[in-house]
C-alpha cells in the first residue's frame, strides 16, 4: 500500500489538528458559557445540562453510524460540510433566547460533527506511514486540550464584557476558517497522489507488530482488550465532560467565585491537560499495554476525586483546583488511548475509523448522562453527591483496568 510522503503527511496531520480543534470550540462553547447562560435565561441546573446532554447523545449515536459509513465518504467534502453546518449552528445558538430552542440546535451539532473524528482517523490511516502513526496520535491528543482551552478562555473573555453570545460567533468563525483550510490541504494532497508523490510503509507500528504471536492468540487478545476499554470509556466521558461542564458552576454554588473568573479557573484545565497526554505517550513505550495504562490513570484519578471530596468542607479553592487540574491530566491521557492510540495500533485488525467511532461514541455515551444526571444531583441532593459519583467511577474503571489488564497480558504469554 501506498502512503503520503512526509511533506504531505505533515499537512494532513496539521489539517486533521486544525479540524478537531475547531470542531472542540464549536462544541464546548455552550458548556464553557453555560454558567451565565442558566443565569441569564433563569433555568434550573438540570435544563442548562440537558442542551449538552442532547449534543452529547447525537453525537455518540452518530459516531457509530458514521464508524460503519465512513469508510464510503469522501473526506474533503463530508468534513467540510460538517464544519460549514456546525458553523451555522453556533450562529444560530446565541440568537434563539430559549433553552428548548438551543437543545434542538445542540442536537444537530452533535449530528454533523459526529461525522467528523472517525472519517479524521481513518483518513489519517490509510494515509499516513507506520512511522509516522505515533507523531499522529501525540498530534491528535492535543485537540481535546488546545480547543478547550480555546472555548473557555474565549467564553471567559466575552463573559467578563458581559458579551457572551459573541462566544459562538467566534467558534463559528474559527469553524469556517478550518473547513476552508481544509479544502486546500485536501486539494494539494489530492494532486500529490495524482502524481505519484507516494512512498511504501517504512517500519510496523503498534503491540501486534512488535510482539507477533499466532493469529489466533492475537486476535483474542485484542477482542478481550477491546471490550474492556470500551467499558471504561464511559467513566471516561463521564468524569472528563462532567468535570469540564460542571465545575465552573460548582465554583460559583460553592466557593462564591464570579461567572467570568469561574470559567478562568476552569480554563486550567485543558491547558494542563496536554501534559495528560505526554505522558500517555510516554508511558505507552514503556509498558505497551493499554489497559494497564489506562488502569494506572484511572487509580491517580481515583485518588485526586477522592481528595476533592475530602477537602470540599473545607471550601479551599486553591486545592480544589489543583486537584481538579490533575483529574483533568488524567482523563485527557485516557481519552488519548481510548479513542487515538488504540485504534490506530490495531489498524491491522479493524477498521480504524470504525474502531474510533466506536470508542468514541462510548465516550459520549458517559458525557450524555454527566450532562443531565449531574445537574439534577447539584440541584436536588447537592453537590457533595457529584464528588461521590466522581470518585466511585474513578475507582471501578481503574479495577476493571488493572484486573483485566493482569489477565489479558497472562493470557498473551500462553
Amino acid at each position: 500500500m501506498k502512503y503520503l510522503t512526509k511533506k504531505h503527511a505533515s499537512m494532513l496531520i496539521f489539517g486533521c489538528w486544525l479540524v478537531y480543534t475547531a470542531a472542540y470550540v464549536g462544541r464546548l462553547d455552550y458548556s464553557a458559557s453555560m454558567v451565565k447562560i442558566i443565569s441569564e435565561l433563569g433555568i434550573s441546573n438540570d435544563k442548562g445540562g440537558l442542551v449538552y446532554s442532547c449534543f452529547a447523545l447525537t453525537y455518540g449515536i452518530g459516531q457509530l453510524v458514521n464508524g460503519l459509513l465512513c469508510k464510503h465518504y469522501n473526506p474533503k467534502f463530508v468534513i467540510t460540510g460538517a464544519l460549514s453546518v456546525s458553523a451555522l449552528v453556533n450562529v444560530l445558538m446565541p440568537l434563539s433566547g430559549d433553552y428548548r430552542i438551543m437543545a434542538g440546535l445542540w442536537l444537530v451539532n452533535g449530528i454533523v460533527q459526529s461525522m467528523l473524528y472517525s472519517l479524521i482517523i481513518r483518513t489519517l490511516s490509510k494515509n499516513i506511514k507506520s512511522g509516522s502513526i505515533s507523531r499522529a496520535i501525540y498530534t491528535m491528543s492535543t485537540t481535546v486540550a488546545i480547543g478547550t482551552a480555546l472555548a473557555y478562555g474565549i467564553s471567559a473573555l466575552f463573559v467578563a464584557l458581559d458579551m457572551w453570545k459573541l462566544t459562538f460567533f467566534t467558534a463559528a468563525a474559527f469553524l469556517l476558517t478550518a473547513a476552508v483550510i481544509w479544502v486546500y490541504i485536501m486539494t494539494q494532497i489530492e494532486k500529490a497522489k495524482k502524481n505519484g508523490e507516494v512512498e511504501e510503509d517504512d517500519l510496523p507500528f503498534g503491540v501486534a507488530a512488535k510482539k507477533q504471536t499466532a493469529r489466533g492468540k492475537a486476535g483474542a487478545f485484542f477482542v478481550t482488550t477491546l471490550v474492556f476499554i470500551a467499558i471504561t470509556a464511559v467513566s471516561n466521558g463521564f468524569i472528563k465532560d462532567g468535570v469540564n461542564n460542571w465545575l465552573p458552576k460548582l465554583l460559583r454554588d460553592e466557593f462564591a467565585v464570579t461567572d467570568s473568573l469561574s470559567i478562568i479557573l476552569t480554563l486550567l484545565l485543558p491547558i494542563f491537560s496536554i501534559l495528560g497526554s505526554l505522558v500517555a505517550r510516554r508511558l505507552y513505550l514503556k509498558l505497551r499495554n493499554h489497559l494497564l495504562i489506562n488502569g494506572i490513570f484511572y487509580s491517580v484519578a481515583f485518588c485526586l476525586s477522592l481528595g476533592v471530596y475530602l477537602i470540599y468542607p473545607y471550601k479551599s479553592v486553591v486545592f480544589t483546583m489543583v486537584l481538579f487540574i490533575g483529574l483533568a491530566c488524567m482523563m485527557a491521557a485516557i481519552n488519548n488511548v481510548i479513542t487515538s492510540m488504540f485504534p490506530l495500533d490495531n489498524r491491522d485488525k479493524m477498521d480504524s475509523g470504525l474502531l474510533a467511532g466506536l470508542l468514541d461514541t462510548l465516550c459520549y455515551v458517559g458525557s450524555s448522562a454527566a450532562g443531565i444526571l449531574l445537574g439534577k444531583m447539584s440541584e436536588r441532593l447537592g453537590w457533595e453527591s457529584v464528588l461521590i459519583t466522581l470518585f466511585a467511577l474513578a475507582c471501578a474503571a481503574a479495577a476493571i483496568s488493572l484486573g483485566f489488564a493482569a489477565f489479558t497480558r497472562k493470557k498473551n504469554k500462553q
